[in-house]
């Protein structure tokens, strides 16, 4: 998700930008907590955090997306959890959203996927997709994902969609000390593929990677892994865009640069607003108000609360993310701190 975030701009020009924006550039919203599969390094614990097991209604969800829609972002992301789960609400969802004019997206394990659900998202307007291929080989991809044939399952994955049409297709690799040095052969897998994107973003320990640590690249792995990447980037006559995602970017530069006017904003399956999902702060539910409402109190601006930058500013690097800190709750172990904008007036 860290592709999203857009670029940075001047303090004064985001509050010019604050001020007339209409609603956000990018949503991202967990559709479900609920999971299929139960991933080594899963940062939010999907299918097994307690603290959002109470998930909105399909009611709920599309109350929400005719809500959202009205503001019109340009990118509404369903995440999860496996947003497969929800094929329905998800379908619906879309639907709605791309009436409006959304760009909309998905990410997923793949291993759901049919080609008629492939047929069926793109009919009813998802047009980017996302699919986790962590290995270039069952036994490396499976090793992280922890079920069997989900290899070849998110292998289909990728063709289903292309058959479906779809030209916007990703696929994520999250590089572990097992698999590191076959990141040259997903490459060359994505290509085969036709895949458009292969974004390569680092093993955050939080949620069940805090508990499989050792899986963690040394620092001089990942400098290997950064090296074969750059490499990988000047062979322009391939046809396939190699990023590497920096999760902590958006900390470092909402609390800063962009300050005065933040387009990203985070949903939580049970309706919450997360300033980000790397720390342990709510901003909102939308049960309690509508994202409208949030949006008018300020939501764009919530970078600019002393709250808001205490829990962010211990965050400035991947290996200082897990950190359980004295009196804070521990991210996606603990319940997180609620603070609504709308009934405390804060922006």
């Amino acid at each position: 998700m860290e592709g999203f975030y857009g670029t940075p701009q001047s303090h004064s020009g985001s509050q010019k930008h604050a001020q007339v924006m209409k609603g956000p550039i990018q949503v991202a919203f967990d559709i479900t907590n609920k999971c299929n599969f139960r991933c080594a390094h899963c940062y939010n614990n999907s299918g097994e955090n307690n603290f959002v097991s109470k998930e909105l209604s399909d009611d709920e969800v599309l109350n929400f997306i005719h809500d959202i829609a009205k503001l019109k972002p340009f990118n509404f992301c369903f995440c999860g959890g496996e947003p497969l789960l929800r094929l329905d609400v998800l379908l619906k969802s879309a639907k709605i959203l791309a009436s409006h004019g959304v760009i909309v997206s998905l990410v997923t394990n793949g291993f759901l996927l049919t080609e008629n659900i492939a047929a069926n998202l793109y009919k009813n307007g998802v047009k980017r997709v996302q699919v986790s291929i962590d290995g270039s080989n069952p036994e490396s991809h499976e090793k992280l994902r922890r079920v069997p044939k989900s290899f070849d399952r998110a292998i289909n994955a990728v063709r289903h969609f292309r058959k479906a049409g779809f030209k916007d297709i990703s696929v994520a690799f999250c590089p572990t000390k097992f698999n590191y040095s076959e990141i040259e052969q997903v490459y060359e897998l994505c290509l085969s593929l036709g895949v458009k994107d292969l974004r390569v973003q680092p093993m955050m320990p939080l949620g069940r990677a805090s508990q499989n640590l050792d899986f963690i690249p040394s620092v001089y792995e990942y400098r290997k892994i950064v090296s074969k990447i750059m490499q990988l980037r000047n062979r322009s006559c391939d046809k396939i865009m190699i990023d590497w995602g920096d999760p902590v970017d958006h900390l470092v530069r909402f609390r800063t640069i962009t300050q005065h006017c933040v387009a990203y904003v985070s949903i939580l399956a049970d309706g919450s607003i997360a300033v980000s999902p790397y720390i342990p702060l709510l901003v909102g539910n939308i049960r309690r108000h509508s994202f409208s409402d949030y949006w008018e109190a300020g939501l764009a601006r919530i970078w600019e609360l002393p709250m808001v930058k205490k829990y962010a500013d211990p965050v400035f690097s991947v290996t200082s993310m897990g950190k359980k800190r004295e009196g804070e709750p521990h991210v996606w172990f603990d319940e997180p701190i609620l603070v609504d904008i709308v009934e405390n007036q804060l922006i």
